[in-house]
């Protein structure tokens, strides 16, 4: 069904869907701040608070697809709605006991209200915003991740403080009704009644897109890089750089609020008809750059925290990037959770396997160089990437906006 918006009403409703994304943000970035109070009150190692980050995303690997398939059938807005739940049920469920298991499994719920949203927003915005400007809305969407990761290292140092890491799964819950009780006053309705079925040529054609895979590989690596930032510095900045708590979590709220703009960069960038590759190449330049400030010996702390913000512009330009590419891909707008749902999954590798990888050189090597390498090697493979492949794809399928 195609709908007929003002630029203000698409506005608004891109607005509520970025908000309720950024539930997810908080979510995910809650643990960041709060892994110190965690590891103490559950003697975790590193390498099991790098599994407990990777938790979050453990099913996005195997259901992307499936959910971007069934989508159309349910309904965009009641896929929001249940991802605001899950959510809030998840951080629900950590609280409810102090057994390390019930932490897992209410990550696990938090985990699957993100696969949800991250396929339901994207698509929400396309239904709902015209496609001469769609770009526009579409860097706005992008932002939703830093500006909740921004909010939980905002209220990091009011929250941990006094309430541990319990006092931010608490503001979770409650900005998760909040946003659920948004989105069902002011998300248009979904129009038909729900059919759990999925589509098999769909399916096939999404699965026979390789290119979806390539801009999976790398959103992956994209999300590496994020994640390691968001999970690991806190530990980083306290234990090694001899840095205040409160200090370093105003730098990663900083890094991520950056983040926000440089998402809309991004997604002007492209409306003006700068062409995706070209943004990823930048991000993937700026990234080994980064690591080297972050983890290399002998750098001053400001140069270290500036190289944090500094980097936040260039590394947010790739989600912009993707979605809209993964938009241009699509013959039709109902391709579009499917191809959203593929690429996705392909993703949460980065996500699934970045912070217990980190962790675990981090141990073995005993030394923070080896996050760097880390940082450095995917960057080279993302650049290869696009050189290789995502080239020919803008090149075939790009017409600026």
């Amino acid at each position: 069904m195609d709908y007929f918006f003002s630029q203000r009403k698409q506005w608004f409703i891109t607005i509520i869907i970025v908000f309720c994304g950024a539930v997810c943000g908080i979510h995910i970035a809650k643990l960041g701040p709060s892994m110190n109070s965690l590891i103490n009150e559950f003697s975790m190692s590193l390498t099991e608070a790098g599994i407990l980050a990777s938790t979050f995303t453990l099913l996005t690997i195997f259901i992307g697809i499936f959910v971007g398939n069934l989508m159309p059938g349910i309904g965009v807005k009641r896929l929001i709605c249940l991802a605001m739940l899950l959510s809030a049920s998840g951080s629900l469920l950590s609280l409810s006991s102090d057994d390390y298991q019930f932490l897992i499994i209410g990550r696990a719920f938090e985990g699957i209200g993100l696969i949800i949203m991250m396929i339901a927003g994207p698509t929400t915005v396309s239904m709902f915003t015209s496609e001469t400007s769609r770009a526009k809305y579409t860097g706005a969407w992008a932002a939703f991740m830093p500006f909740g990761t921004a909010m939980s290292f905002l209220l990091a140092p009011l929250l941990i403080p006094d309430y541990g890491w319990r006092g931010l799964w608490w503001f979770s819950v409650g900005f998760s009704i909040a946003c659920l009780i948004a989105a069902l006053i002011w998300i248009p309705s979904d129009q038909e009644p729900i059919r759990f079925k999925l589509d098999q040529s769909k399916l096939e054609r999404t699965i026979r897109t390789t290119p979806l895979i390539w801009i999976g590989c790398i959103f992956a690596v994209h999300s590496l890089v994020f994640h390691v930032i968001l999970q690991f510095i806190p530990i980083y900045g306290t234990s090694e750089l001899g840095l205040s708590f409160t200090v370093i979590s105003l730098t990663i709220a900083g890094f991520c609020l950056l983040n926000v703009f440089g998402n809309f960069i991004s997604g002007y960038a492209i409306h003006r008809g700068i062409k995706p590759h070209v943004l990823i190449n930048i991000h993937f330049l700026a990234v080994p750059l980064i690591a080297i400030l972050l983890f290399m010996p002998s750098i001053p702390d400001v140069v270290r925290l500036s190289g944090i913000l500094i980097g936040a512009l260039f590394t947010s330009l790739t989600p912009s990037a993707a979605f809209v590419l993964i938009s241009k891909l699509a013959s039709e707008k109902s391709d579009i959770p499917a191809f959203n749902g593929l690429m996705l999954q392909v993703q949460g590798a980065g996500i699934l396997f970045g912070p217990s990888l980190t962790g675990w050189a981090v141990e073995y090597f005993q030394n923070w160089q080896a996050a760097g390498y880390i940082l450095i090697a995917a960057s080279v493979i993302v650049l290869l990437i696009v050189y290789s492949r995502i080239r020919t794809i803008n090149f075939l399928t790009w017409r600026p906006a």
